[in-house]
């Protein structure tokens, strides 16, 4: 009898040990952030925070995390089980952050994608190399040079939607999600765009993994990957995963069979400009062929689901304000009329100043990522507070963007006029961050931008929008990319 107990006292001792040094480490690690403010709230423990958010609904979870960034904190935190995050809220510590060396890198939830290769979320490192190289797949000559392959598209969707009866009432996603897919892979990809039918079955598959990637973010038990395999998401992830691979291979296994028949030529301003996947295989010994993969992968998935999900929001917001929809029209058909029968030129489409700020204003209050979060690689000072390295700095763009202490009284309400020169001097420069900010932004927002403004041309000059949806009706699911909680229903009637 006394060995047992003998036997059960060694193994409470050791316990008690573990858990006291298991404390020690975590104030250790932690201690710097005791005094900041925490957004749990009164009646909340962390197990029963942790509990509430596997419980709850995706809309609840996006609700939870914007009401946590639209408190009056400039700093805070909140435990994530053993893990402390901190929000950012300032535009002044919202700067250090993306501006910093030492934040370029995406902590471990980023790699829940499984896209770890490519630029959206690779370790600081291999970013810093890859993003050198590819910056000039970039540049303005090449995205000028892709206008006429963008107005084929947009012709194409602007054919689909005249299929559609006056007054009918149907999901706008599946066309703008089809277009942008389109425009990816005939500008940066260079093929073909694939079949309807496979394209929104392409579609598909990048939502359901890119969904269930998101549903593991505050899902502490599902970090663990054990534990994630034995769950039905992975299987689902795995089938997803699978077929987006697959396109991707037969897609480069075309382009290197073109590649080795097109002798080399050089890439200045007598020579031809390479695409983004040129690049790619061109310098094979910079690239593996997973770094391959995963950054034809990321073009696909960034080049057409934020793209896509931006024009979907636009086109409600048209919808919902008929007379901002009436001035953006004007301007267009001002511009570049409806028999206009030359190729839109750069000139023209930069001469659209209220179209580009009714775009500005959708990205402000839809960022297409509303969430961006940094991993310090060395520490850093936010607000006199020394943070140690390996602390995660989380910033959401949906909340940062709709703040009343930067954007004023009226900062929930929809007004492209705010992005005026006079409205906008004077305003912080990193206030408004559509496509993240610092050194590593999104490397395609010149891509974005142009091939949007295109899309809302050929839109307005042969339609008029219209919606049931109201702007105070809208709600969000928690997801890495920003997603309406139903379908972006709208009408859409010919104009004479």
């Amino acid at each position: 009898m006394l060995i047992p107990l003998l036997t059960l006292f060694v193994c409470l001792l050791i316990l008690v040990v573990v858990i006291i040094n298991f404390v020690n480490t975590v104030q250790a690690k932690y201690g710097f952030a005791k005094n900041l403010p925490t957004v749990t709230r009164a009646d909340e423990s962390i197990v029963k925070l942790l509990w509430r958010l596997v419980r709850a609904s995706d809309v609840d979870k996006f609700n939870r995390v914007v009401e946590a960034f639209s408190l009056p904190y400039r700093l805070w935190k909140v435990w994530l089980g053993p893990v402390v995050c901190l929000g950012v809220c300032h535009p002044d510590l919202v700067q250090i952050v993306l501006t910093h060396p030492d934040c370029l890198e995406k902590p471990f939830i980023y790699r829940f994608i499984r896209i770890n290769r490519g630029l959206l979320v690779a370790e600081a490192e291999l970013w810093k190399r890859h993003r050198k190289v590819l910056n000039s797949a970039f540049n303005l000559r090449i995205l000028h040079g892709f206008i006429p392959i963008f107005e084929k598209c947009c012709s194409r969707m602007v054919s689909d939607l005249k299929q559609m009866k006056d007054g009918e009432t149907f999901d706008v996603m599946r066309f703008t999600a089809r277009c942008t897919l389109e425009m990816v892979f005939e500008t940066s990809l260079g093929t073909g765009c694939l079949p309807p039918s496979e394209s929104d079955c392409l579609i598909r598959h990048i939502k359901r993994f890119f969904n269930i990637a998101s549903s593991r973010f505050l899902n502490v038990h599902l970090h663990y990957e054990p534990i994630f395999r034995l769950t039905q998401r992975s299987k689902k992830e795995t089938e997803s995963l699978h077929y987006c691979n697959t396109v991707v291979k037969q897609l480069l296994t075309e382009k290197r069979q073109n590649v080795t028949k097109t002798p080399e030529t050089p890439d200045d301003e007598f020579g031809k400009p390479r695409i983004f996947v040129d690049q790619l295989l061109r310098l094979g010994n910079s690239f593996s062929e997973t770094d391959i993969i995963h950054n034809v992968f990321t073009m696909i998935i960034a080049g057409n689901d934020t793209s896509g999900q931006l024009m979907a929001y636009a086109c409600l917001f048209l919808g919902m304000y008929p007379h901002i929809q009436e001035k953006v029209h004007a301007e267009i058909v001002e511009i570049i009329p409806r028999h206009h029968n030359e190729p839109i030129s750069p000139e023209k489409l930069k001469s659209l100043a209220y179209t580009e700020m009714f775009l500005n204003e959708c990205l402000r209050l839809c960022p297409t990522a509303p969430n961006i979060v940094r991993q310090n690689m060395a520490p850093i000072t936010l607000d006199e507070t020394r943070i140690p390295a390996g602390n995660l700095l989380a910033i959401s763009l949906f909340a940062y963007h709709r703040r009343k202490d930067i954007w004023g009284p009226d900062a929930d309400e929809f007004d492209p006029d705010r992005f005026s020169a006079e409205r906008s001097a004077g305003r912080h420069p990193f206030a408004f961050l559509p496509f993240s900010g610092g050194s590593r932004n999104c490397i395609g927002w010149r891509y974005a931008m142009i091939s949007m403004k295109l899309m809302l041309v050929y839109l307005l000059r042969e339609f008029k929008i219209k919606t049931d949806i109201r702007h105070q009706d809208m709600a969000f699911r928690f997801n890495a990319a920003l997603v309406l909680a139903g379908k972006h229903l709208v009408r859409v009637e010919r104009r004479v």
